[in-house]
């Protein structure tokens, strides 16, 4: 009885949380068939169409290197209709973040797919799901426009979620897009059973992320993600702050460095980079050299 429990105990201690607001773990989850509806759940919604012909596009992009897969957006796409859905997971949401991850999405676009396609006969939808609470409203959506003629750009729509506004929901058998939203939002297995009540679709969910807590190569690739993503978020920060001291400065610069090289890695052109990055063309050419 005594060796029963201290294996419980071990194995409590051992289990990593795992979030469902993450890149990594919407990957494994969407190649899997059995939790396929689930995310047609959350995501029909914005597209209005069953996401059961859709695909994970990056899975033939994947690079092999787990430290740098999560620059890999997650695309949708399909060979049935003329649509890329890409969707950004931001557990640490901001205004610079989001704007990088947008240009990301349409250099990365334009470079993957088939040679001789034009990416304006396919629509492109993004949808964002944000760790953050919105004063006003739970979804948002946004369309580009066209700065020379005003008119609007209805190749590309874009959808913000902010997913704080659904926490503390609970299924109660007739909210169940709110109910998997507020999975999102939890921070212990134990707040993700609450939420998921009942709901077959959502203990599904929960079963397989408590597995995931106990994966030591999954949970690599998770804490990997997690650390590149607050790096990234913490050198803008401190390069958007005139009130920082040098040093920190000098670590800001060191890391938009890094990131550069990553995206030039990537083939992102340098234009885009200068504009994510606040490295000039002629730093960026430099470092292109050195690469």
């Amino acid at each position: 009885m005594k060796q029963e429990e201290n294996k419980d105990t071990k194995e409590k201690s051992e289990k990593k949380f795992i979030s469902l607001l993450s890149d990594t773990t919407f990957k494994h989850f969407f190649k899997i068939e059995d939790y396929k509806e689930f995310f047609n759940t959350i995501i029909k919604p914005f597209i209005n169409m069953d996401i059961k012909d859709f695909k994970l596009y990056d899975a033939e992009l994947n690079s092999g290197n787990e430290k740098r897969d999560y620059h890999l957006d997650i695309l949708l796409v399909s060979d049935l209709v003329d649509l890329v859905i890409s969707i950004e997971m931001n557990q640490f949401p901001s205004e610079e973040t989001k704007y990088k991850d947008r240009l990301y999405v349409y250099a990365l676009l334009a470079k993957s797919l088939n040679s001789g396609e034009d990416i304006k006969k396919k629509k492109v939808i993004q949808i964002n799901f944000n760790k953050e609470k919105h004063p006003y409203v739970s979804k948002g959506s946004f369309y580009l426009m066209d700065k020379v003629t005003n008119r609007e750009i209805k190749d590309f729509e874009i959808y913000e979620v902010y997913l704080e506004n659904y926490k503390g929901i609970r299924y109660n058998g007739d909210n169940k897009e709110e109910a998997y939203l507020s999975l999102f939002t939890a921070n212990s297995y134990e707040e993700l059973r609450e939420i998921a009540g009942d709901d077959k679709e959502a203990l599904k969910i929960v079963d397989e992320l408590e597995r995931l807590g106990l994966d030591d190569k999954f949970g690599l690739a998770y804490d990997n993600e997690v650390m590149q993503k607050k790096m990234i978020n913490t050198a803008r920060s401190w390069g958007y702050d005139d009130g920082k001291a040098d040093g920190l400065e000098e670590g800001a610069k060191a890391k938009e460095i890094e990131i550069a090289k990553n995206f030039l890695k990537d083939g992102i052109p340098i234009d885009i980079v200068s504009r994510n990055t606040g490295l000039s063309e002629e730093e960026l050419e430099e470092i292109n050299k050195e690469a």
